[in-house]
């Protein structure tokens, strides 16, 4: 959002009035145009600082998004990752039935006075 001002402190400063007829004290005009001129340079001032902070801004908004393209894409791989490691919990999870099975069976075998290591 540009600030459009049709007067800038150089024109106000250059401002030349005509006539020659008595009417207002002209100290008091140029004292009051100064004052105008301080509010455009400070009104200037002012928009040349908010537009840096609003370019400052976009290049850190561009930034952040870009990071965070970053960061989605390195979620979803995680994501991936650990629809992997479930699926491998299951199996160690069976893995473990397994062994206990085995090892009551070869419990079984000792009991009826069977070596499991000779079992083939």
């Amino acid at each position: 959002m540009e600030l459009n001002l049709i007067l800038d402190a150089s024109k106000i400063y250059k401002k030349e009035f005509e006539g020659n007829k008595p009417g207002y004290d002209a100290l008091q005009v140029d004292s009051f145009l100064d004052l105008v001129i301080k509010d455009y340079e400070s009104i200037a001032k002012y928009q040349a600082e908010v537009s840096k902070k609003i370019n400052d801004l976009n290049l850190k908004v561009e930034l952040l998004s870009k990071k965070l393209s970053q960061e989605e894409l390195k979620s979803a791989s995680l994501q991936n990752q650990i629809s992997g490691i479930s699926t491998s919990t299951e199996m160690s999870l069976n893995n473990l039935e397994y062994i206990k099975r085995i090892s009551k069976l070869e419990e079984a075998l000792s009991k009826a006075g069977i070596n499991p290591n000779s079992v083939e």
